[in-house]
């Protein structure tokens, strides 16, 4: 009876983590959408376009990833986030990042210019018909986009993230 009890309670903690990383969710779901609305476009569908466009759609967060581990690893976002990690906190690590990624603006493809160019680069795969590169451009386009959104409905205001280049820091580098 024990044993039951514990995998029920893993059960629920599975629960509770895929509630708070929803937001991932949604990023899926807008990259399905994506899918769909091409193969309105181009009369036709590929199991491969909807996989590259829910590709497409998480491929933007793979830089947070790469601040936690390389250059953002000394900042004090990473440092918590570490912390609950070597806990074993999954709870907590998953709550912090949902309440506090937001506050992350130190990622350097977060920004305008990104999604300028990215929307560029969907336009010309389009007029080239370069189908799976469009899938894959608009995906992240609309990640983008969703992510602006949120910050706006979140938090009120844009991300000063969003309106800067690289991450923001000055480089110590002298001449």
């Amino acid at each position: 009876m024990v044993r039951f009890r514990r995998n029920i309670a893993r059960v629920k903690g599975v629960g509770f983590i895929f509630w708070h990383a929803r937001h991932e969710m949604y990023h899926a779901l807008l990259g399905v959408a994506w899918a769909w609305l091409l193969r309105e476009v181009w009369g036709e569908f590929q199991i491969k376009w909807l996989v590259l466009a829910i590709f497409g759609s998480f491929l933007p967060d793979v830089e947070h990833l790469i601040y936690f581990l390389t250059y953002g690893k000394r900042d004090a976002y990473t440092k918590k986030i570490k912390q609950f990690l070597k806990k074993g906190e999954w709870r907590m690590v998953t709550v912090f990042i949902e309440s506090g990624h937001k506050q992350n603006t130190d990622l350097c493809y977060h920004n305008f210019y990104v999604i300028a160019f990215l929307l560029t680069a969907t336009t010309v795969a389009f007029l080239f018909d370069w189908n799976s590169w469009v899938i894959l451009f608009g995906a992240m386009v609309i990640h983008y986009i969703f992510d602006v959104l949120d910050d706006i409905f979140t938090l009120g205001y844009i991300n000063p993230n969003w309106k800067r280049w690289g991450n923001g820091k000055k480089s110590s580098t002298k001449i």
